[in-house]
């Protein structure tokens, strides 16, 4: 504006200076040109000022439209997230769109300008899709949902369940986990430890023919058997069982009472193995019951023909009788399958009529 005021001030100097040209004849023709003029010059002095301001204001950036820029540019378009403003502070604040610079279309001058910061957090704008450098996003896939289950429910799954009544054994069960665990410890060497569970066996089931017939073994063979003897004695009569009649028997055949050992042998008849036949035949024959005691062994080499001391049994009892042919046929068996000693066998060939070797 100050180049307009110096011009208007100029345009009042020369106006009061008087003219150097001749006046004209007539009066009149000079009074109204000279206002024609100075409004002419003056119209022109104010076009050339307005020309002058024109070109001295800042330039206005040339607004480039997406459709007029190249391909390449238009492609490479970066979206500008936008604050939300208030309504009276929007008409102050001009948007304008800004270009990235490409070597096709290079970014056009932006006037420097104060820089509004914008009033809330810019919301994420996805940027435009450029061609060959992005792919899209496949459709989101929902999570299956989990049900939600209440705490007492879940606190219910999470706990171990518990046994509230545990099932009892009965006397017979766990006598016989007692049994099983003395029948280790006696094959282990513990005696004393495999004694306290056949107890506790009898204990759990007073008719525990095994259990007792055991703990029987091991009184005798630790020279306690009177006690044996006692506890054989004692089950029986609690439940007559002919496994302990017979344990009974041999037991005091070993103690030398023959005659009440053969009462006892007796009394398990049913149940007597071919050793327990051949025991009854070595204690008839000391009895001087040769026939039974010939009987006795008879049954026990049925069970089995190889035994060379049942033979030599059966030979004293038939030769006892008299029965000297079948007595020499038992000897010469007996030579034949057994291992004895030298004088026993020196008797056996003598009375089986067998060569020397």
């Amino acid at each position: 504006m100050s180049v307009i005021n110096q011009m208007l001030r100029e345009l009042d100097a020369r106006a009061a200076t008087p003219s150097t040209l001749p006046a004209p004849s007539t009066g009149t023709v000079r009074a109204s040109r000279r206002p024609a003029g100075l409004t002419l010059g003056g119209l022109g002095l104010l076009a050339a000022g307005a020309a002058a301001i024109y070109w001295l204001l800042p330039a206005v950036p040339e607004v480039v439209e997406a459709s007029a820029a190249p391909v390449a540019a238009r492609e490479k378009l970066v979206a500008i997230p936008v604050a939300t403003v208030p309504a009276q502070v929007a008409p102050a604040i001009q948007t304008v769109p800004v270009i990235q610079a490409t070597p096709q279309a290079p970014m056009a001058a932006v006037p420097a300008g104060p820089v509004v910061a914008p009033l809330e957090p810019p919301q994420a704008v996805m940027p435009a899709r450029v061609q060959g450098q992005q792919k899209p996003l496949p459709p989101a896939v929902p999570e299956p949902s989990v049900p939600v289950r209440s705490a007492d429910r879940v606190a219910a799954l999470a706990e171990p369940a518990v046994v509230k009544k545990m099932t009892e054994l009965s006397p017979e069960v766990e006598a016989m986990q007692y049994y099983d665990d003395a029948q280790a410890l006696r094959r282990a060497g513990k005696l004393d430890a495999a004694i306290g569970k056949y107890h506790q066996a009898m204990e759990r089931n007073p008719g525990m023919v095994n259990a007792r017939t055991q703990l029987a073994r091991l009184l005798q063979g630790r020279g306690q058997a009177d006690a044996a003897l006692s506890l054989l004695k004692a089950g029986f009569e609690q439940r007559a069982d002919d496994r302990l009649a017979i344990a009974t028997g041999r037991l005091l055949a070993d103690m030398g009472q023959r005659d009440e050992a053969l009462d006892w042998l007796a009394r398990g008849q049913a149940d007597l193995r071919p050793a327990d036949h051949a025991l009854m035949g070595a204690l008839l024959s000391q009895a001087q019951h040769n026939e039974k005691a010939s009987q006795a062994y008879q049954r026990a080499l049925a069970a089995d023909p190889n035994q060379a001391g049942w033979l030599l049994g059966l030979g004293l009892a038939l030769e006892a009788q008299g029965r000297l042919d079948e007595a020499r046929m038992a000897y010469r068996g007996a030579l034949e399958r057994g291992q004895f000693k030298p004088e026993v066998i020196q008797f056996l060939r003598e009375r089986s009529g067998a060569p020397a070797p």
